[in-house]
């Protein structure tokens, strides 16, 4: 008796739930998605401070204080992400706690490369980005521009990086 039921009481309670509600962890990838970051450092003309990082269907959109850079996806050429890990001022007090590692905090962060169309002298500059994101927006970020772009981010934590310096 109680199996005869089931089958109508669930197509009631999905009668009752309104149809965005069903459907809304697809919102982001359909729509555009925006996530807060901080420019940390990079050959754009930005400040080191709040960026919106806006992933849309063929580009991203980086917005500051009324700058608008909008970057072609088909023109990205890199992708890299790493975690960084200090220790908080007042560490000492903070790692009492054993194995819970209080007085640390871990930053991440993702590089964007790609080249500039807009290049002078038949020259394509290439422009490099460093953002910094909360461990929340991180992974959401990381895999959207993965996916806009189709290709795979670069792990430098666990890769030999080099840096080069252009004086």
């Amino acid at each position: 008796m109680v199996l005869t039921k089931f089958p109508a009481l669930l197509g009631f309670f999905l009668a009752m739930v309104p149809p965005g509600v069903a459907f809304a962890g697809q919102s982001k990838s359909v729509a555009a998605a925006s996530y807060p970051a901080n420019y940390e450092g990079g050959t754009l003309p930005l400040q080191h401070s709040k960026v919106k990082a806006t992933l849309g269907a063929h580009e991203v959109i980086l917005v500051q204080h009324g700058h608008r850079i909008a970057v072609p996806a088909s023109s990205i050429t890199g992708i890299a992400c790493a975690t960084g890990v200090h220790r908080r001022l007042g560490a000492a007090v903070l790692d009492v706690v054993p194995r819970m590692h209080l007085g640390e905090t871990e930053d991440h962060y993702v590089g964007v490369t790609w080249l500039n169309s807009a290049g002078t002298g038949g020259r394509t500059p290439r422009v490099e980005v460093l953002f910094r994101l909360n461990k929340s927006e991180y992974r959401n970020f990381l895999s959207g521009l993965e996916r806009l772009t189709g290709k795979t981010a670069v792990d430098t934590n666990r890769m030999l990086t080099t840096v080069h310096y252009d004086y």
